[in-house]
């Protein structure tokens, strides 16, 4: 059973041999192709479920990636994917547009958007937000990036809280000028976690030791606790 898409043939008309007469297609079942940016295109796997939604209409219908296609489109950027889709009552139509939503299950990990992320090619950072209109730049290293959301492999710990955008600070000029206006204030390196650390803030809530004759300062009261039992372990000679 099929639907007639096109009919390309008239009573009485002529036509050639191995012309196209009619175009009939099953739609009982159909082909979804989408368009996947490429940063995203490596978590796409034939085989996967999707959910392609008709929001106009309220219809959502369950899809399973086929095949994703080695087509690149330079000018948007994006890979083509294809999947397939039962098609009860004939709801999905040839050239209609869906949205398509893939499921895809990430390990757990700290992220955050890729907004607050500021990458100058040299190294990546983001604004630790210390309270009272105070913010810490902070190195970070970045893993995978999915939709608008990046993930921080080092440099940030979970529930901190963050500048959401960092094109405020755009340059290193920038951050020099804030720095000397007391803004960020003076850094120090945390012996025990690697991160940069306010020293200000380090004082204001007594995170800091000193060994040796030197004085460090931690992020957090757990970092200076693990410092106190054992610096030996922290310092690099």
């Amino acid at each position: 059973m099929g639907i007639v898409l096109s009919r390309n043939v008239s009573p009485q008309q002529k036509f050639d041999r191995n012309a196209e007469l009619f175009r009939i297609a099953d739609l009982s079942k159909v082909w979804i192709v989408t368009d996947v940016y490429e940063h995203e295109a490596q978590f796409i796997k034939p085989g996967m479920t999707a959910k392609a939604a008709l929001f106009h209409q309220g219809k959502v219908f369950n899809a399973r990636v086929t095949d994703v296609l080695p087509v690149f489109d330079p000018a948007t950027r994006t890979l083509k994917v294809r999947l397939e889709a039962d098609n009860p009552g004939y709801i999905l139509r040839p050239e209609m547009f869906a949205d398509v939503e893939f499921l895809i299950a990430f390990p757990s990990a700290v992220t955050v958007s890729a907004d607050a992320v500021l990458d100058s090619g040299l190294r990546k950072t983001v604004f630790v937000d210390l309270g009272d209109g105070l913010f810490e730049p902070r190195e970070v290293e970045t893993g995978w990036r999915f939709g608008n959301r990046v993930e921080i492999m080092k440099g940030l710990r979970p529930g901190e809280r963050i500048a959401m955008s960092s094109t405020f600070l755009i340059d290193s000029e920038s951050r020099l000028e804030l720095a000397a206006a007391g803004i960020v204030g003076t850094l120090s390196k945390d012996p025990v976690c690697g991160v940069d650390v306010s020293i200000n803030k380090a004082m204001k809530y007594g995170r800091k030791s000193t060994y040796q004759g030197k004085t460090y300062y931690f992020s957090s009261d757990e970092c200076k606790q693990k410092f106190d039992q054992n610096p030996h372990n922290y310092i690099k000679e």
